[in-house]
């Protein structure tokens, strides 16, 4: 086993959050043992790039993996994660360095150990500092770094660790509940906020999720692209983002196929359940679903209908039961053809 030092730093959406989740998949190997972290610190970003304050920490694990298949294993966390690699020294999601691995020296193109940029960042030292002593080869090195950039203009300072956003939900429940003049702690609804954090981890498991990967393409005859693939009475079930209740109903989805090029037809109904499952309004489901489906399957056209009835509507203000609200989205030669266009809205009759 080799004891290895990492860096992990967030500045996008919930970076406390992302920080958990990178640990927890970090301890989730089988060839890695998570010893400790150190605590939180907020930094100003460096690069030059206008972004937000980071959250950084430093990690101490011990790993059976090479310097390479663990870089290898980062990158996966850091993807599922949404770490996207367009600026660099830009915002990102979650982005793990490692800084020492062992006593080893790397120096390839993709991978240098220690880590060329660790005696010059605050940021990674301080919190580095927390989990090192005087056995650690590079122990005193750190320390001259940290006085030495404590003299310059870099911004260190220490942050509280949130609760998990479980916790935070658990919370905001009993709060509701004692707002509307409930006891939480009567029987019955002990385990409510529990339930509904739970919930809300299920009904909204695409909120932090930036793309949609639960597709496979395929190849037909190129002769047959004319035809129109449609999937009918798709069941969804989503979040109004105005007043947090569930709309539901029905997608109809439709494409038409360009060179050949098709998508497995169960990928249809996850790409929706993808779309609906977050806060948002129908108008947006309609088009996320036509918008998504185009940029993947590039077809020659797309088109959505979606029929929903929604709970803030019969539940609350007009009160209309089993109002039903159809909203549609048109692409490519659906938007252009009168006669393609029709032969879709036929076909859901």
């Amino acid at each position: 086993m080799q004891t290895v030092y990492l860096s992990l730093g967030s500045n996008i959406g919930d970076r406390q959050y992302y920080l958990h989740e990178a640990l927890r998949l970090l301890g989730e190997h089988p060839q890695i043992l998570l010893e400790h972290h150190s605590k939180f610190y907020e930094t100003s970003p460096v690069g030059g790039v206008e972004q937000n304050s980071f959250i950084n920490l430093a990690a101490k694990i011990s790993t059976l993996l090479s310097p390479n298949d663990l870089l290898d294993f980062i990158h996966e966390i850091e993807a599922k994660l949404n770490r996207e690699r367009k600026v660099h020294w830009g915002p990102r999601t979650i982005d793990i360095d490692i800084l020492f691995y062992g006593e080893q020296q790397v120096d390839e193109l993709q991978l240098t150990i220690p880590h060329p940029e660790v005696f010059n960042r605050l940021f990674v030292l301080i919190p580095l500092s927390e989990l090192t002593d005087k056995s650690f080869k590079y122990n005193e090195k750190i320390k001259n770094a940290i006085n030495l950039l404590n003299k310059t203009k870099q911004e260190v300072k220490m942050v509280d660790e949130e609760q998990s956003p479980q916790t935070r939900i658990e919370r905001a429940i009993r709060e509701i509940l004692f707002a509307v003049g409930e006891n939480p702690e009567r029987e019955g609804l002990i385990e409510t906020p529990k339930r509904v954090a739970k919930m809300y981890e299920e009904v909204l498991s695409s909120q932090r999720l930036n793309e949609f990967d639960e597709y496979k393409l395929f190849k037909i005859d190129p002769s047959k692209v004319d035809s129109i693939v449609t999937v009918k009475d798709i069941s969804f079930y989503s979040m109004c983002e105005h007043h947090m209740l569930p709309f539901f109903g029905k997608a109809h989805v439709a494409y038409i196929p360009k060179d050949g090029n098709i998508i497995g037809l169960s990928k249809i109904p996850r790409l929706v359940n993808y779309v609906s499952r977050k806060l948002s309004v129908q108008e947006n489901i309609t088009r996320d679903i036509a918008e998504i489906l185009e940029k993947i399957l590039a077809p020659k056209g797309v088109a959505v209908v979606v029929e929903a009835q929604h709970l803030c509507v019969e539940m609350r203000g007009v009160k209309k039961e089993n109002a039903l609200t159809k909203t549609s989205y048109f692409l490519g030669e659906f938007n252009e053809s009168v006669d393609k266009r029709m032969e879709f809205l036929e076909s859901l009759s």
